[in-house]
């Protein structure tokens, strides 16, 4: 059995990767082809600093002192080309590498990240601006540690952020947020990284900013009702010993009712095949277990939110049959879904059990609409 996980663990290891790049590459177009035009740019650099959470007691061993961000980004500001601005209230977006200090150079090193950005206002006025702003990426951390196991890792961030115009092209940023490391238990340990922190920066606006922003016609909503059907897989270690990979796949069918242009809301089913199961019910191989035994089955809440050519989901599940529940009967998971074709979309989402990751899965879908 060991020997055939191994085969279908290489499978599913080309599978991520092919799914990440897809998505990953064309959320970086996505967000590249915006700046095409060359206009309405701006260089923002800032500095954080702030602390790392002891969100698990083994972690007081390697905190040390006040962590240190420092982020350089070239951004743009949209002002209506695509319905999305409009309803987004003109965000701003962009990339950005950050260079991260976690406070103890021996146990956690440092990291370098790169990654992309939407930044949504919520208050503008002539001097200044109110947003909230989403980040992710890819972090590489140059030590492995006992809360990651990993170098190469993903990054998230977000922050609320008040801009001050304090002079032509010219605009001071305050802000406060928080910062996640984590390798989603693609090995052991996995802990995760999380830390808060106090940014100050500065924003320059190469062009002058321009105020009149474009209102188009938001086209009519004529299909209302969703179905979205998706297969997905990955690898997981268990906890906390790592060293060996566990096949992991999962079949999701969702109900969703259309809300919005931006916003959909629904229900679904679940069904999740987890080869860790395998050992964790049977550590002393005393049982014969099948298939069938460490299938779990499950129903879920959903919201999804869709920015240009992404979709943010966010689902809320329970086990409605599962011979194991010792990690918790309550299950969610977050993805991040990008739209190759009006009905299929690529998958990469991460699910979590009592607020602990449990695995990355990374899959395709298909959806269809009707009245």
């Amino acid at each position: 059995m060991i020997i055939f996980a191994s085969k279908k663990n290489k499978v599913y290891k080309y599978l991520r990767y092919i799914i990440f790049i897809i998505v990953f590459a064309r959320y970086e177009i996505l967000l590249t082809a915006q700046f095409a035009a060359g206009k309405n740019l701006f260089l923002e650099s800032n500095f954080r600093y702030g602390f790392l959470w002891q969100h698990r007691p083994s972690l007081a061993e390697i905190i040390g002192g006040n962590i240190k961000f420092f982020d350089i980004s070239i951004g743009k500001q949209t002002y209506g080309q695509k319905i999305w601005d409009q309803l987004y209230r003109y965000p701003t977006i962009g990339v950005g590498y950050t260079y991260a200090d976690f406070g103890n150079p021996e146990e956690l090193g440092h990291a370098n990240a790169v990654f992309g950005y939407f930044d949504i206002p919520f208050c503008r006025k002539n001097k200044y601006l109110l947003s909230y702003r989403l980040s992710s990426g890819l972090a590489y951390l140059n030590k492995g540690n006992i809360a990651i196991g990993t170098h190469l890792n993903l990054y998230f961030d977000a922050s609320l952020t008040y801009k001050w115009y304090f002079a032509k092209h010219w605009e001071l940023i305050n802000a406060f947020g928080a910062t996640h490391f984590s390798n989603g238990a693609i090995k052991m340990p996995n802990l995760g990284l999380n830390m808060f922190s106090y940014r100050l920066g500065l924003s320059y606006q190469f062009d002058a900013l321009q105020k009149d922003f474009i209102h188009l016609e938001l086209p009519k909503i004529d299909k209302k009702n969703s179905i979205s059907i998706f297969a997905a897989a990955g690898t997981k270690e268990k906890r906390p010993e790592g060293n060996i990979p566990y096949t992991v796949s999962s079949f999701s069918v969702d109900y969703l009712r259309i809300l919005s242009l931006k916003h959909k809301i629904g229900f679904g089913f679940d069904t999740f095949y987890d080869e860790s199961l395998f050992e964790t019910m049977n550590p002393d191989s005393s049982l014969n277990l099948s298939a069938s035994d460490i299938m779990r089955y499950g129903i879920h809440a959903s919201f999804e939110a869709e920015i240009y050519k992404l979709i943010l989901v966010i689902h809320i599940g329970t086990y409605i049959h599962a011979n194991y529940k010792e990690d918790g009967a309550v299950y969610e998971r977050v993805a991040i879904r990008y739209i190759l074709t009006k009905n299929i979309y690529a998958n990469i989402s991460l699910k979590t059990s009592k607020g602990i990751a449990d695995y990355v899965e990374w899959g395709i879908g298909y959806r269809f609409y009707w009245k």
